[in-house]
C-alpha cells in the first residue's frame, strides 16, 4: 500500500468521510476529505467513487481536489451621481462589503469604479493588498457628483 503522509493539526482543518445515496441504487463515497479553511472559504481534497449496492467500485465520479485558493475579481460600480446621499453612509456600506472579502495575493482583488456623468477608475484590481487596505481607500472616495447617471457607460467600462 502507498504511505500515508503525516498530518499536522491546521486550525479550521477537518478530515472525515462522506458515503451518499446514488440514484442508481448504489453509493458514493468519498475519502479522505481534508477540508481546509482558506480565507472566508473551505476546501476539501480527497476521491469520490461510484460504488453499486454490494459495494463493488464502479468507477471514479470526479476528484474533489481543489487547491487552497479563491481567486476572484471584484469590479464594483459606484454610483456617485448628485441623487445618492448621504455620502457617509455610501462609504461605510461600501466598507463593511469590503471588510467581508478575503483579499490579497492569488485571493481575491477588488476594483472600485464610480460613475455619474463620466465613468472614472477609483482603483484597479490588485492596487490593494489586503482588505483593510481596501476598506481605508472606500472610507476616503470623495461622490463625484453630477447631474446625470450614466450606468450603462460605468457597466461598459467596468
Amino acid at each position: 500500500g502507498a504511505a500515508v503522509p503525516q498530518l499536522s493539526p491546521v486550525p479550521g482543518a477537518h478530515l472525515g468521510m462522506t458515503l451518499l445515496d446514488a440514484e442508481d441504487g448504489g453509493l458514493v463515497a468519498c475519502a479522505p476529505l481534508w477540508s481546509q479553511e482558506c480565507g472566508t472559504s473551505v476546501f476539501s481534497t480527497g476521491l469520490c467513487a461510484r460504488l453499486d449496492g454490494d459495494l463493488r467500485p464502479l468507477g471514479t465520479v470526479a476528484p474533489a481536489a481543489q487547491r487552497c485558493s479563491t481567486y476572484m475579481d471584484i469590479v464594483i460600480v459606484l454610483d456617485g451621481s448628485n441623487s445618492i446621499y448621504p455620502w457617509a453612509e455610501v462609504q461605510n456600506f461600501l466598507s463593511n462589503v469590503l471588510a467581508r472579502f478575503f483579499v490579497g495575493p492569488g485571493q481575491i482583488q477588488v476594483g472600485v469604479l464610480q460613475y455619474g456623468e463620466r465613468a472614472v477608475l477609483e482603483w484597479a484590481l490588485g492596487r490593494h493588498r489586503s482588505a483593510q487596505e481596501v476598506v481605508e481607500a472606500a472610507r476616503n472616495i470623495s461622490r463625484q457628483e453630477g447631474r446625470e447617471t450614466r450606468t450603462a457607460l460605468a457597466i461598459r467600462t467596468a
